[in-house]
């Protein structure tokens, strides 16, 4: 009498699961912690109301520019029978200055970076801190599926809550600076394409959390490195801008902030990379984090 045995799809190398299955698990097990939905409601609270206070304070701005110029109110006031400046010149005056009024639906887009770029970390980094990763990895033997699903996931959410805050923000801030004279419309140029590529920056930083999170395994630690990348290196880079040589005077543009930043504006600046320079050198820095850990997620123990 012969035993016939039937491998199930783990012990096979899981050629039953298909990533859509992946995927499918992914999304559950995110939408269905409460911190989760915590963390994403208050980001869009948080973008949203940074975004419009940045709206009013900008607009004060800009009514000062209008009556004192760039250089503000002095001790000698405005020269007198000085034409005022017109609002669309005081605008432009802010946006040579880098207040960029169009970048105003984004304005809050710092936090969003700093919760949902934690957030991601802790969604790999959790499991291996509770073991939920032996668990993981064991329907998912080939690991890299788990990855590019929760890759997915982060990206699609990351983006979506971004975007609908900056278009809250927008909608909100529309007649706060109408008050004050500013004709703040998706006509204005730069408005639609702040407002689309700033979940394009939030959605990459969530791709770098994941690969943080992937490497270190510690949620502690990941959050630390993510700061210490998109915050702290910006200043650390600014004060190299003391040492002699113009080699440091530049170096700062590019740190992930930095070109990231600059993916985000339009038109070109003296002595500084382009925005499409800007958006290359952000994708180089994720790609440069999710490589090393998509070697370590396949060639480590867990």
């Amino acid at each position: 009498m012969s035993t016939t045995t039937i491998s199930s799809p783990s012990a096979s190398g899981g050629t039953g699961l298909s990533f859509a299955g992946v995927l499918r698990s992914e999304w559950i097990k995110f939408r269905s912690l409460r911190s989760t939905q915590l963390l994403l409601g208050f980001t869009f609270v948080a973008v949203v109301g940074v975004g419009v206070l940045a709206s009013w304070l900008r607009s004060i701005i800009v009514q000062q520019i209008m009556d004192f110029g760039t250089t503000g109110p002095t001790s000698r006031g405005q020269v007198p029978g000085a034409p005022k400046m017109t609002v669309d010149q005081a605008v432009a005056a802010a946006n040579a200055q880098d207040l960029n009024i169009y970048g105003t639906p984004i304005a809050g887009l710092q936090l969003g970076i700093l919760v949902l770029g934690a957030m991601a970390v802790l969604l790999i980094s959790s499991e291996y801190g509770t073991g939920m990763i032996r668990s993981t990895l064991t329907a998912v033997p080939k690991r890299l599926p788990m990855f590019f699903a929760k890759a997915i996931v982060l990206v699609v959410v990351s983006y979506v809550v971004t975007l609908v805050a900056a278009f809250v923000t927008f909608l909100i801030s529309m007649p706060i600076m109408h008050s004050y004279g500013i004709n703040m419309s998706l006509g204005m140029d730069g408005v639609l394409y702040s407002i689309f590529m700033g979940g394009v920056y939030v959605a990459g930083v969530s791709l770098a959390g994941l690969s943080l999170g992937t490497l270190i395994r510690s949620s502690a630690g990941g959050i630390i490195v993510l700061v210490a990348l998109f915050f702290l290196l910006q200043i650390a880079t600014q004060l190299l801008g003391l040492v002699p040589g113009d080699f440091w005077k530049y170096v700062g543009q590019y740190t992930p902030s930095v070109a990231g930043g600059r993916m985000l504006e339009i038109g070109e600046k003296a002595a500084f990379i382009t925005p499409f320079a800007g958006g290359m050198i952000f994708l180089g820095w994720i790609i440069v984090l999710m490589v090393p850990a998509i070697v370590a997620l396949k060639t480590r123990d867990v």
